[in-house]
């Protein structure tokens, strides 16, 4: 890291030290109210500044806290999401995360809370921090909805279009949102990486594509008594993406790329809540998942014509039953029960110049099955220290169709340990250690094709699912109304995660492999800077620096896990000006170098400087325009192609060396509330200039080839009308 970078790091840490002048308490804040052990309080209020209109408005500013919508883990074993709304996780398939916060109006969010670990009988899930979104009664019908256009000037159009009706009723709350994106545009030539089949600069031509998403979900909840609950949720996702060369695209001129990608999924919930007694509750989830995918792509480049075809259908069937038992003011036990079955079948076929590839798993059947019994328990010895301690037993069972079929029986024990200490009334420590058994994904036991290559990847024969450990310790103080200073370190070591390898039969195939070592170190702050005299004026940045370590699976030698980054820097600052009628906002962002480690190349990865520029003018409380301009240093990607896929005995053949760059985004906003909760704005969006070369050399430094492309910005106007009643 250069000295520049060590610099930044210790400015991002001297502004840490700085947060810990003396600030207003939580109590004494007008916008952080009743104060209470291990949660965080926020009201709309703290907020007023950033004229939020609905509650994702809120949740975007919350300080040191992210969205997380869950793993989607099957078998119901995993996080479902680190928001609550009301003290209730959202059901599984009820829509994304976001546009369920979204349809909240910001007049009807009483409170944010922020919640530790043991603060409340909250299933935290593992997460460090769960956010409840608390809201008053709303009208027995209630009509959410967006409609966005955006025509742009080289005739490509976007569509958006969402609604939520919801309606309240005694003991009923019926549900049901749809969601609809239709998008059409043209994908500009740019340069791309070379091969050693095509050893020459390469690019691609110009590409119309299209992209269409249908989405619809259903949510019914029933209180059939004060100690019963039902609720029951049904949803369906709908994919539909293609592209195709321009009708003036010329194979001289470049790869010629169609494809073609369909997909289908309806997924149904069912969940019981029974309250026995005021120190007992049941509760009972059974879910369904079904989905279809289908996709189809065709390569024309140096002549070869290729071609690859896929498909699969995958079922999830999941019940989990838990019980939760306070036996006294600071114990919380709980336990319960999951199981699962997950299934793909698939077939997948390739062409390369003609010859069909033989591959192990083009016809693949895979079935998982997990069975798993938790417990955990939360004590509370005090009101500032909680203590959890719990862990799950799981089966796993896997039975394969390829080479010649093949089964695997395993079990795993993963314990859990967090410790949660509030220090005084802004300083908090968690401590968390946990054993980690992870999910597998079913595809990797279906053959694939990467047509760019000429190289076809076996499916798996059988998988263990990764697991590893990880230890996290982090200091925070919250206080004023948002002012955050946090300090994290994570470490997290893998067992055995699952990477491609050259087997013995020279396939390339999905397997376990040897441990990867990861730690990460980071401080966080968002600094109200009015105390030191300089009114309307906020602060916030985060430095991470990162190490990791494994041994290539391909090659034998020691490196850092793919992707890894040294360093990531971001510092923000933001003025208001007359009592917030003006407003400006800049924001910076340095990523390290990154390199990537992939089956027939290793490509190095250098991004210049992230630069944002924000203004706004409240004209009136019902009418702001505003200017967002982005600037991205420029990149370069330098890529050591190898002559097939990598191997100890064998070394780069060429030398790509890419450089692209880009020029301003601008994007020149109005927005009026023409009428109660309802908002009107108008965006004119200037795009990118787009530009790149590709240079070839040989391993010895020799000028092969050389290429560029430019592309002019394609400046488009939006108009989005959102409504609330």
């Amino acid at each position: 890291m250069t000295r520049t970078h060590g610099c930044l790091l210790a400015l991002a840490g001297g502004l840490c030290l700085a947060g810990l002048a003396p600030a207003a308490s939580l109590a004494d804040d007008a916008g952080l109210v009743a104060p209470e052990s291990g949660v965080a309080v926020y009201t709309p209020a703290a907020f007023a500044e950033f004229l939020p209109r609905t509650a994702l408005d809120l949740v975007w500013q919350l300080p040191g806290f992210g969205l997380d919508g869950g793993d989607n883990v099957r078998g119901l074993s995993g996080a479902q999401g680190n928001v609550l709304i009301n003290g209730r996780r959202p059901p599984r398939g009820s829509g994304s995360l976001e546009g369920r916060i979204r349809a909240i109006r910001v007049e009807d969010v009483i409170r944010l809370e922020l919640i530790e670990p043991g603060a409340r009988e909250v299933d935290m899930q593992g997460y460090a921090r769960v956010l409840n979104i608390v809201t008053r009664s709303t009208a027995a019908t209630r009509v959410d909805g967006r409609i966005e256009l955006e025509p742009r000037e080289d005739g490509g159009e976007e569509y958006q279009g969402e609604l939520t009706t919801a309606f309240t009723s005694g003991r009923v709350e019926l549900e049901a949102r749809i969601d609809l994106y239709d998008e059409s545009l043209t994908d500009y030539s740019e340069i791309r990486s070379s091969t050693a089949d095509e050893p020459f600069a390469r690019a691609s031509v110009d590409e119309i594509e299209s992209r269409t998403r249908r989405d619809w979900q259903t949510l019914a909840r029933v209180l059939v008594d004060p100690d019963n609950e039902l609720e029951f949720s049904l949803s369906s996702e709908r994919r539909d993406d293609a592209s195709r060369p321009a009708p003036d695209a010329l194979p001289e001129n470049g790869a010629l790329e169609s494809g073609r990608w369909n997909f289908l999924s309806h997924f149904g919930s069912a969940r019981w809540r029974h309250d026995w007694n005021d120190a007992i509750q049941l509760t009972a989830l059974v879910t369904r998942r079904r989905g279809e995918a289908v996709n189809t792509d065709d390569l024309l480049s140096g002549g070869v014509s290729s071609r690859s075809d896929s498909r699969r259908e995958t079922g999830e069937t999941a019940a989990r039953a838990d019980l939760r038992w306070r036996p006294g003011d600071r114990l919380v036990i709980e336990t319960g029960a999951a199981w699962a079955s997950n299934t793909l079948t698939g077939t997948s076929s390739a062409f390369i110049d003609g010859v069909e590839q033989e591959v192990d798993g083009d016809d693949a059947e895979v079935e998982e099955t997990r069975t798993a019994l938790l417990a955990s328990g939360t004590w509370t010895p005090a009101s500032d220290v909680s203590v959890t301690l719990g862990g799950r037993v799981e089966q796993f069972a896997l039975d394969s169709s390829n080479e010649g079929g093949a089964a695997l029986s395993l079990t795993d024990i993963a314990p859990r340990a967090d410790l949660n200490w509030a220090l005084s009334e802004t300083w908090t420590l968690r401590l968390s250690t946990e054993r980690r058994v992870g999910q597998l994904d079913l595809g990797l036991f279906l053959a694939s094709t990467d047509l760019d290559n000429a190289l076809s990847t076996a499916g798996a024969a059988t998988l263990e699912p990764p697991r590893d450990w990880l230890h996290q310790v982090t200091l925070d103080r919250r206080s004023g109304e948002r002012d955050l200073v946090r300090l994290e370190a994570v470490a997290r070591r893998s067992d055995n995660p699952v990477s491609s390898i050259l087997d013995s039969d020279g396939n390339v195939r999905p397997a376990n492999i040897s441990q990867e070592r990861v730690a990460r170190l980071t401080a966080e702050f968002e600094l109200d800077l009015a105390r030191f005299g300089f009114d309307g004026l906020r602060m916030d940045g985060q430095a991470t620096r990162r190490w990791s370590d494994r041994l290539d699976p391909l090659q034998g030698f020691s490196r850092t896990t793919s992707g890894h980054r040294d360093y990531e820097l971001r510092f923000g600052l933001r003025q208001e000006w007359a009592d917030g009628r003006y407003v400006a906002a800049v924001r910076f962002r340095k990523r390290g170098p990154a390199t990537h480690y992939w089956l027939t190349e290793i490509r190095k990865e250098n991004n210049g400087l992230e630069v944002d520029l924000d203004g706004e003018w409240r004209h009136s409380g019902r009418w702001r325009t505003g200017v967002a301009t982005r600037w991205n240093g420029d990149r370069r990607d330098s890529i050591y192609v190898f002559d097939g896929v990598r191997t100890s005995a064998t070394g780069p053949v060429l030398v790509n060396t890419l450089d692209r760059s880009e020029g301003v985004y601008v994007n020149l906003w109005s927005e009026w509330e023409v009428r109660r909760a309802a908002f009107l704005r108008l965006s004119f969006r200037s795009d990118r200039d787009r530009a790149g070369t590709s240079r070839v050399e040989t391993s010895e430094g020799q000028f092969r080839d050389r290429l560029s492309r430019q592309s002019d910005a394609v400046p488009s106007l939006n108009i989005r009308l959102r409504f609330q009643r």
